[in-house]
């Protein structure tokens, strides 16, 4: 199974309250100011967005060759062991677009740095959203209607270069196998993807234990965002 797919922006679109837990703003500290800030920022969003996303069916033995990436992975990162574990797997790539990163460009070279940085934050927080999206459609993939019991206990999460000591070289791989330029996207010298905002990695779909590992590794301290926390806290209650 290869596919594209055109994606509903109403299915990434996030919420004021996404928008502000991904600048760690407490929710009573929220100015009216801010408020209008953020719709007009989703507003554009909603203008600008031209989601596509690539999934291409994976053979979990066949990920050892794609995550050695350039040699430069931590020695103990949880990746491998989940995807081993895992019923299924699929290699996907997403992207908004380029109108988006251009936006934000103009906003910050224009005199609106404000809103150019709130625009940033929603497209952050869609990414997010991007990346859930993929896992439902691989899910629905496994899984049509009517399905076996066994099969609904299944959850899907992606994993990506750059995080949990997939070092971000091993995007170069990923691409190669992939080949996500027939949605638009490419890696620049330095491995980073365009458009800007832009998911790529690996589905697994596997029971949710497999999907659970502590913040002991030897990345963790040195790690600012966690999302590894929240995207399981989303997987667990979803």
């Amino acid at each position: 199974m290869r596919k594209i797919f055109e994606l509903d922006r109403r299915d990434i679109v996030p919420t004021p309250l996404e928008v502000v837990k991904m600048q760690k703003i407490p929710e009573r500290s929220v100015s009216p100011r801010i408020v209008r800030m953020m719709d007009e920022a989703i507003a554009l969003f909603e203008d600008l967005a031209r989601p596509r996303g690539l999934m291409e069916y994976f053979e979990t033995g066949g990920f050892p060759g794609i995550y050695e990436g350039g040699g430069l992975n931590a020695p103990d990162g949880p990746v491998p062991s989940i995807v081993a574990r895992s019923e299924a797997t699929a290699l996907m790539a997403a992207t908004m677009g380029d109108a988006l990163a251009l936006k934000c460009a103009d906003l910050f070279a224009h005199g609106s740095a404000s809103l150019g940085y709130m625009l940033d934050v929603v497209n952050s927080a869609a990414a997010e959203r991007l990346g859930r999206r993929m896992c439902s459609l691989f899910l629905e993939h496994l899984c049509p209607e009517p399905c076996e019991e066994k099969i609904k206990e299944i959850k899907a999460q992606y994993y990506c270069p750059g995080h949990c000591g997939w070092h971000i070289s091993g995007q170069e791989k990923l691409f190669a196998a992939l080949n996500p330029g027939e949605i638009g996207m490419s890696l620049n010298e330095r491995w980073v993807m365009r458009p800007l905002k832009s998911i790529s990695g690996i589905i697994a779909a596997a029971p949710i234990e497999v999907h659970r590992f502590g913040q002991d590794f030897s990345f963790c301290p040195a790690c600012r965002e966690r999302k590894c926390i929240e995207r399981l806290i989303m997987l667990e209650n979803g």
